[in-house]
C-alpha cells in the first residue's frame, strides 16, 4: 500500500513510484516517462490538495489551532464571548461659556457637540455623547468635567419587517461597542421611540423586555440581536430600529491635550480647559487575546466569585484596562467584611475617573453574590529606586559612556515594561542585572542597589499620618550614633528631602525602629530636629509616620525609601511595581580588559 502519512508534493510522487514499481504488472515501467510522469503529478496534485484542504479545515474547527480570524471569532460566540472593539480615546475637560446680559437661566450643550484637538500632526473629532446644561454662578457659565470621545457619530437605520430572522448588521468594522445606543420607534413617522438596553446574558429577561444583544459578525463587523419574544421584545413588522455608535482611530487619538469647539455653543464664545488629555484609546482585540480569554470567559459564567472571575469579567468588557488586583475586604484596613476591593489600573491614564469608577462597579453589581458589595480603588504603586554601576570593555567596544548608559538605561525600562508594571508582581534581582549585562556585547559586569520607593503628596503645614506597607522585610543597619557621617549609614527608611521648621531635612530611621527627622550638619554628621516622627516594624516592612507637618518639598512628591532584606521584592497586593525613568542613576565605568 502507498504510504499515505506524506504532506510533500515530491514526497507523495515519489511514494506513488515506490508503490506502483512495486506491483508485478509495472515492474518493466519507465515511470519518468512523459505520459505516465504527468499521470502521476495529477495524482500527486490531488492527493496534495485534499491533504492541504483537510488540515486547513480541520484546523479552523477548534478554537486553540484556528487561523483564521473570522474562525477564531465564531468559535467564541459559541462560548458567549464578544470580542473587544476598538475602544474610543476619551478626554474630560471644562467649558466656559461668555454669556452676555440678560442672561438665560441655564444653557445647554447639545449632544454630539464636535471638539477639535491635535495629536501630533493629525487632528481628531471628539464629540460628547450626552447633553449637559450649565446653570450660573454669580453670573458665571461654566461646565465641570464633560467627558468627550473621540471618532465619528453614525446613525444606521433597519426597517423591521417581523421576520424573526431577519439579521441587523452594522457596516462598519472600526466601532467603539461601548457607545451604540439603540432606539425602536413603531412607525418611520412616529414621534416616539423607545430605548433598549444592552444585555450580554439571559438571566432574568421576560418576552417584553427592550433588550437587545451585540453579536460578533464576519469580518470584524457587529450584529445587533434581539430576543425573538423570549428573552427580549423583538421589533415587529414595520418597526425602525435606529443604531447609532462611535467608529474611532482607537489609540491614535491618545494624548490630545489642547481641546477648541469646532463652533460656538449656541453662539456663545468659547473657553476649553483641559482636565484630562485623551487617553484610554484601544485597538480592537487580537485574535490571540480572543483564544485566551475566551475559554475562560465560559469558565467564569458571567458571573464574580472568586479573584480571577472579577479580573476575567472586567478585562473582557472594557478594553482600557491594563491591570487589575482583587483581594477581600477582610485585607483592608481597617477590615471591612462584605466587600471586595478592586484596584484598577486604566492604559495611558493616572487613576480612575468616576466615570470609569461607575461604569465598572455597574457593571459588577449585577455579577456578584447577594450581600457583596464591590469597591473600585484608583491603583497604587511602589516604585524601584534603581543606582547601577557598569563596567564595560573599552578595548573591543567604540561606543562612547553615553551610548552604553542609554542602553544601559533602555534595558531597566523594557524590563520594567515586560516584566513589572503590574499588580502581584516580583522583581528579580538576577534576571535583573542580567538584562543590564545584556543591554550590549561589551558590558562586563554591573553593581546594581535597587531600594523600594513609595511616593507621599503629603498637605503643606498641615499634620498628616501615614501608613505604609512595603510588604517586605527590611534591612537593619547598625544603630544611629551622635557624631556619625550620616551619608555613610544605609538606613531601612530614608525619605527624600523636604522644608522642616524652616529647614532642609529628611526622614531616616535610626535602626532600633524609631523615624526621626535629620538635618546634614557641613560637617556631615546630623542634627536630629524632631526624635520621633514614627515606627518601622522591619519584620513587615511597615512605616508609620505620625504628624508630619512640611512647609514644602523637592520635586513633585516626598520619596520614602525601603532597603529590603532580600534582592528580590514583592509587590504588596494592592499596588503595581515599576522603574520609572526618573528613578534610574546609571553610572558606566570603561575597562581595558
Amino acid at each position: 500500500m502507498a504510504n499515505v502519512t506524506e504532506l510533500d508534493f515530491d514526497q507523495i510522487k515519489a511514494d506513488l513510484k515506490a508503490y506502483l514499481s512495486g506491483q508485478a504488472r509495472f515492474q518493466d515501467y519507465n515511470f519518468d516517462g512523459s505520459n505516465l510522469s504527468v499521470l502521476l503529478d495529477i495524482l500527486s496534485y490531488n492527493t496534495f490538495q485534499n491533504n492541504f484542504y483537510t488540515n486547513m479545515a480541520i484546523s479552523e474547527m477548534f478554537l486553540d489551532s484556528a487561523q483564521n480570524r473570522d474562525s477564531v471569532i465564531s468559535h467564541a460566540k459559541s462560548l458567549n464571548y464578544l470580542p473587544k472593539s476598538r475602544n474610543a480615546s476619551r478626554a474630560r475637560i471644562n467649558i466656559a461659556l461668555s454669556v452676555p446680559l440678560p442672561q438665560p437661566n441655564f444653557v445647554t450643550i447639545p449632544e454630539k457637540t464636535k471638539f477639535l484637538a491635535k495629536c501630533g500632526n493629525k487632528t481628531f473629532n471628539f464629540y460628547n455623547l450626552e447633553s449637559a446644561v450649565i446653570t450660573p454662578v454669580n453670573g458665571t457659565f461654566v461646565y465641570y468635567g464633560l467627558d468627550i470621545f473621540e471618532g465619528t457619530p453614525i446613525t444606521e437605520t433597519f426597517l423591521a419587517n417581523g421576520d424573526l430572522e431577519q439579521r441587523f448588521i452594522l457596516s462598519n468594522p472600526n466601532i467603539d461597542t461601548n457607545t451604540i445606543k439603540v432606539t425602536v420607534k413603531d412607525s418611520v413617522s412616529d414621534l416616539t421611540s423607545t430605548t433598549y438596553s444592552v444585555r450580554s446574558n439571559i438571566f432574568g429577561v421576560g418576552p417584553t423586555d427592550a433588550i437587545y444583544y451585540i453579536q460578533p459578525y464576519f469580518d470584524d463587523q457587529y450584529e445587533i440581536a434581539f430576543g425573538r419574544n423570549l428573552f427580549g421584545k423583538s421589533p415587529s413588522n414595520g418597526n425602525l430600529i435606529t443604531v447609532e455608535y462611535m467608529i474611532t482611530n482607537g489609540e491614535l487619538a491618545n494624548g490630545a491635550i489642547n481641546f477648541a469647539a469646532d463652533d460656538n455653543i449656541q453662539n456663545y464664545n468659547t473657553t476649553i480647559s483641559t482636565i484630562l488629555s485623551s487617553r484610554s484609546g484601544a485597538e480592537k482585540e487580537t485574535k490571540e487575546s480572543i483564544q485566551y480569554f475566551a475559554p475562560k470567559a465560559l469558565q467564569v459564567q458571567d458571573r464574580a466569585v472568586t479573584e480571577s472571575d472579577y479580573e476575567i469579567l472586567l478585562k473582557n468588557r472594557f478594553s482600557d484596562i491594563q491591570a487589575v488586583s482583587v483581594y477581600g475586604g477582610e485585607e483592608l484596613d481597617p477590615p471591612q467584611y462584605g466587600r471586595v476591593a478592586i484596584a484598577v489600573d486604566v492604559k495611558n491614564a493616572n487613576g480612575l475617573s468616576e466615570n470609569n469608577r461607575f461604569q465598572y462597579y455597574r457593571y459588577l453589581k449585577d455579577r456578584c453574590p447577594i450581600g457583596i458589595e464591590p469597591v473600585i480603588i484608583s491603583p497604587k504603586f511602589m516604585y524601584l529606586s534603581v543606582a547601577s554601576i557598569v563596567y564595560y570593555n573599552t578595548k573591543n567596544s567604540s561606543a562612547s559612556q553615553a551610548t552604553i548608559k542609554e542602553l544601559v538605561q533602555n534595558a531597566m525600562i523594557q524590563y520594567s515594561e515586560d516584566k513589572l508594571s503590574d499588580f502581584k508582581t516580583t522583581f528579580r534581582y538576577s534576571k535583573f542585572s542580567n538584562a543590564i549585562d545584556n543591554a550590549d556585547v561589551e558590558i562586563l559586569s554591573n553593581d546594581t542597589e535597587v531600594l523600594a520607593i513609595i511616593p507621599l503628596n503629603p498637605t503643606l503645614n498641615v499634620n498628616t499620618n501615614f501608613d505604609l506597607r512595603f510588604k517586605n522585610a527590611l534591612k537593619i543597619d547598625h544603630p544611629l550614633t551622635a557624631g556619625e557621617i550620616v551619608a555613610q549609614h544605609k538606613p531601612a527608611i530614608r525619605s527624600s528631602a523636604f522644608v522642616y521648621n524652616g529647614v532642609r531635612a529628611f526622614i531616616q530611621d535610626d535602626g532600633q525602629g524609631t523615624l526621626n527627622i535629620l538635618q546634614t550638619k557641613s560637617d556631615g554628621s546630623f542634627l536630629i530636629l524632631n526624635a520621633n516622627i514614627g515606627t518601622v516594624d522591619y519584620n513587615i516592612g511597615r512605616v508609620n509616620i505620625k504628624n508630619l507637618n512640611i512647609s514644602s518639598y523637592f520635586g513633585s512628591e516626598v520619596k520614602i525609601f525601603a532597603r529590603t532584606l532580600g534582592k528580590d521584592i514583592v509587590a504588596p497586593k494592592d499596588r503595581i511595581l515599576t522603574i520609572r525613568e526618573s528613578d534610574i542613576n546609571v553610572s558606566v565605568v570603561g575597562v581595558r580588559a
